[in-house]
């Protein structure tokens, strides 16, 4: 191309390649906002692809390595047992249910037959093993009688719980619902574990009954847990989702370190809690939760966030470049560490510090976090870090809530361990049949989760329970 040499010719030229440029400007500032929005993907799904145990909720099992703990762990410490740990090692019984002797029938130097002379015990070893595993059939039978003296005909009665010709025993039924409900073992393998070791053929309508039975056994149990969870200064609340069927359902769990309540809804939300099975409208104190918005509709009650929740989320907008985010990270572990990793609270003197600290955060994470964008329908869209920076703002008191009281703990740990047997219960046996079997597990589980808690044997409270008494964990005061 051949340019000009005069001045006219060259503004000319100019002038049209301004012309041209302004006609193309929608056309690229299309193409610029199609790359931006093409990049906010890509880091978007970079952002999922590696989401695991320590930057999300996802559980550790789902981990392709293993990550770091979201808490540092102290440097130093002795590998093993620690003091007061209780070790399992195996100790002889001082009385032992068969003893067995081991002696020389012959002098081994003259030959000479055992007579009368004492024996000497030299050593002691002892073997812990089962009994050979086998049914045992107890028969009831009622015996009449005619008085002599008035002739009049007196007759036996069987025992009440005694209903049938034949009839399956409350520690055969005790041990099936523990399989089938505290150590989630599919029913058709339970059914396997009793014939292989004691020759029984039970029916799957036969386990359904049993476990019918513990679960109206154990009414008045769920009212006493409820009851106990009601008077805690703290109570830890989560959910998780399974299905029955084909349908999405719910298991809430409300717990503490001695008591675990679970129960089963076909929602998440509020309609949940606001049923008769759910103790958040009634409870008065601490709640402490995942910053799930439906528990902050209960103002009845104190809320506390899980911190555990709150640097995972931080761990993963650190690793997308966040710099509020490590400085909040590094904020919330310094918090900890000074509040006795949760179990104390800081001075009166620091808090406002504190305070302070926490609002220049969010001034920062304001000005870091991009702001809404604007949609031709529904909500404006938010980044992750714009969300977690707008529930660190509204519930500041919940946030901070482990650091300035006592009695509330830095995580929601305690709600998450009682409800994860849901979890294996759903991997085992992949959905429940109806919405009643699901009510059924809730209940026994939360009975079994319970009685461990507070050190009982599970399979004896549960006979108890059967048996129509009281069981031990309720009258030690449980």
């Amino acid at each position: 191309m051949e340019l000009p040499n005069d001045i006219a010719s060259c503004h000319r030229i100019i002038l049209e390649l301004a012309s041209f440029i302004d006609g193309i400007k929608p056309q690229l500032q299309g193409y610029a906002n199609k790359v931006g929005q093409l990049e906010a993907r890509v880091k978007e799904l970079e952002a999922q692809l590696h989401q695991n145990s320590r930057n999300s909720n996802y559980p550790s099992s789902m981990d392709k390595y293993k990550p770091k703990p979201a808490f540092p762990r102290a440097k130093g410490g002795k590998i093993g047992g620690k003091p007061g740990h209780d070790g399992g090692t195996l100790k002889m019984v001082p009385a032992p249910d068969v003893v067995k002797t081991h002696t020389p029938e012959v002098c081994a130097r003259c030959g000479q037959i055992h007579d009368s002379e004492p024996f000497i015990i030299r050593g002691r070893r002892q073997v812990f093993d089962i009994p050979p595993p086998r049914i045992e059939v107890t028969e009831h039978q009622v015996l009449d009688w005619v008085c002599s003296g008035c002739q009049a005909l007196n007759q036996g009665q069987f025992p009440q719980d005694v209903c049938s010709n034949t009839q399956y025993g409350l520690r055969l039924v005790a041990m099936s619902t523990l399989f089938n409900n505290g150590y989630n073992i599919p029913r058709n393998k339970v059914q396997l574990i009793f014939s292989d070791l004691y020759g029984v053929t039970l029916n799957e309508q036969t386990l359904q009954a049993q476990n019918e039975l513990a679960y109206g056994c154990l009414a008045q149990d769920e009212t006493h847990i409820k009851t106990k969870l009601l008077q805690s200064e703290v109570v830890h609340y989560d959910e998780t989702g399974f299905y029955v069927g084909k349908d999405r359902f719910w298991e809430h769990v409300a717990s503490n370190e001695f008591y675990t309540a679970l129960f089963v809804h076909p929602q998440r939300g509020a309609t949940a809690h606001q049923s008769d099975v759910s103790i958040l409208p009634s409870f008065q104190n601490w709640a402490v939760h995942d910053c799930w918005s439906t528990y902050f509709n209960f103002t009845g009650c104190q809320h506390a966030v899980c911190g555990a929740h709150l640097l995972r989320e931080f761990t993963a907008l650190i690793e997308s470049g966040s710099k509020w985010a490590q400085n909040f990270h590094a904020f919330l572990l310094d918090l900890y560490e000074r509040s006795d990793k949760g179990k104390a609270e800081i001075s009166t003197k620091e808090r406002p510090k504190a305070l302070r600290k926490y609002q220049r955060l969010l001034q920062q994470a304001d000005k870091e976090e991009p702001p809404p964008t604007q949609k031709p329908r529904g909500k404006p869209k938010k980044t992750k870090g714009r969300n977690l920076f707008d529930r660190l703002t509204k519930h500041q008191d919940a946030v901070l809530a482990f650091a300035f009281h006592t009695e509330v703990p830095f995580s929601n740990n305690q709600a998450e361990r009682d409800i994860r047997p849901t979890k294996t219960k759903m991997k085992v046996s992949g959905c429940f049949r109806t919405q009643y079997g699901a009510e059924i597990y809730a209940r026994i589980q939360s009975f079994i989760s319970t009685v461990r808690k507070l050190q009982f044997n599970p399979f004896n409270e549960l006979y108890t329970v059967l048996s129509g008494g009281i069981p031990e964990y309720r009258v030690a005061g449980g």
